[in-house]
């Protein structure tokens, strides 16, 4: 499947092509638009927005787009930025003086924004999970994130913080006299005509809403109503595609922001090359790519816009983590690069990859063990083994099978394939075959700093 991004020819065919085939191996739900110029050129709705009732995802299927609220926040504090009513350098505490914080008057409003402030993730909190039903204003969340003091010097290095971004919208609170559910009604849904977008809680009432769901090793999957973050400022809000596509379009012109403020927010000045204020932005298939993804128990979602071509491309799921591979996939058709529809290894192989996130190892070895002539499975099956520690014997097997697979369909270079080789005979206690092994690979890859490593440690005496 290839094309370019001058020729359309068979565009839509090609997109959908796509899209169903992740939705058929159970990969994606959700909706799709993509759009050039703003014009949408293709959309799609794929799965169930609820099982229990089998209502389908539709185009006016409202989602929760989960960190991609944060570019909001980020249009939000720019906003009142522009208006004079504060600056991307005042501290924190000009706007939130009870803030616990030694640092405090050390962490400015552009730190929370590009994530350099050391504030954490509340959500780590050991009292998070017992406090979800009453974080229902931006005020209750603060108990939590002032319990955790920050972890660095302001402007030191980057930690992507939930926590910073629910401080901002304390600060929008504060600034603008509104609530920050309302503060987006007024600012941001209204000026770009965004109907069908709002910071709902989930037991609130709202049509049209999609249930996030999580698909579990055993094939059994399970409803995120009880597992959603609660919604804040820093994701969580529920919107649809057209909405975003609405939101697209009024950036691009001066509906919410002035063209010298985006500038501003789009341009990263921090420690992370990649992040800006609020929003990614990265080069990709010689374009400037600008947005954010979204992701959190049953929820997946892109919102990616190409400066330079026009492009905008949409994708909003209720299931994990499927909307990053749809968006890829769409994205490297747009642009004239080959690409692979999903298969049902590919959906064994993204559900074992979360399980590893959920800390199922053994789960999702079992998992990549079901496709041995799909060389992307055999590889994890053998690095999951070794990471996890078990069935050393195993992995190293399955190494020498993925290093008979074709060079092009292996996802990791041999050299890094005998270098955890290497990883695995050390933990079988043969330090002969695993130096054996790191000679290889560095053999295969002169450059190679891992195996070089590897071996530096290896023939270091112990002290």
């Amino acid at each position: 499947m290839g094309g370019s991004a001058a020729n359309a020819d068979n565009i839509e065919r090609d997109l959908d092509a796509i899209v169903q085939s992740y939705g058929k191996v159970g990969i994606f739900t959700g909706t799709v638009l993509v759009a050039h110029d703003g014009k949408p050129i293709y959309e799609a709705a794929v799965g169930l927005a609820n099982r229990e009732t089998s209502e389908p995802n539709r185009s006016n299927t409202r989602f929760n787009i989960g960190s991609i609220g944060k570019t909001f926040t980020a249009v939000s504090i720019l906003q009142l930025a522009e208006a004079g009513k504060l600056k991307l350098s005042d501290p924190v505490s000009r706007f939130l003086p009870n803030i616990p914080y030694a640092e405090k008057d050390t962490i400015t409003i552009a730190h929370l924004l590009n994530h350099s402030a050391g504030t954490g993730n509340y959500m780590a909190h050991k009292d998070y999970a017992a406090s979800m039903g009453k974080l229902r204003t931006i005020d209750a969340f603060l108990p939590l994130i002032y319990d955790q003091p920050p972890s660095f010097a302001a402007g030191s290095r980057f930690q992507y913080s939930n926590s910073g971004l629910v401080l901002l919208g304390a600060v929008i609170e504060v600034v603008s006299g509104q609530s920050y559910r309302n503060y987006l009604r007024d600012h941001i849904f209204k000026p770009a005509g965004m109907t069908d977008s709002s910071l709902t809680l989930e037991d609130e009432p709202l049509p049209n809403r999609s249930i996030g769901y999580t698909r579990h090793g055993d094939g059994s999957i399970s409803s995120n109503v009880k597992s959603v973050p609660p919604p804040s400022s820093d994701g969580g809000m529920r919107t649809t595609t057209h909405d975003m596509l609405r939101y697209d379009q009024a950036l691009k012109r001066t509906v919410l922001l002035s063209e010298a403020s985006k500038a501003i927010m789009w341009t990263p000045v921090g420690p992370d090359k990649d992040y800006a204020f609020g929003w990614r932005r990265q080069r990709a298939f010689g374009d400037t790519v600008i947005g954010h993804s979204g992701g959190a128990p049953g929820i997946s979602a892109v919102f990616h816009r190409y400066q330079n071509s026009g492009y905008t491309v949409i994708v909003l799921s209720n299931t994990n983590m499927g909307a990053d591979d749809v968006a890829e996939k769409i994205e490297a058709r747009l642009y004239g690069k080959p690409v692979q529809l999903a298969v049902q290894a590919d959906s064994d192989m993204m559900l074992a990859l979360d399980l590893v996130m959920r800390g199922d190892l053994r789960g999702a070895a079992r998992l990549y063990d079901r496709n041995p002539d799909h060389a992307p499975s055999v590889y994890q099956a053998a690095r999951t083994r070794i990471d996890g520690g078990f069935e050393i014997t195993e992995a190293i097997a399955l190494l020498d099978r993925y290093l008979r697979f074709d060079t092009a369909v292996q996802v990791a270079p041999p050299a890094g394939a005998w270098w955890r080789k290497g990883l695995a005979y050390e933990q079988l206690g043969d330090k002969v075959k695993a130096r054996a092994s790191y000679l290889q690979s560095l053999a295969l890859d002169p450059a190679f700093d891992k195996a070089k490593q590897a071996l530096t440690k290896l023939d270091t005496p112990a002290t």
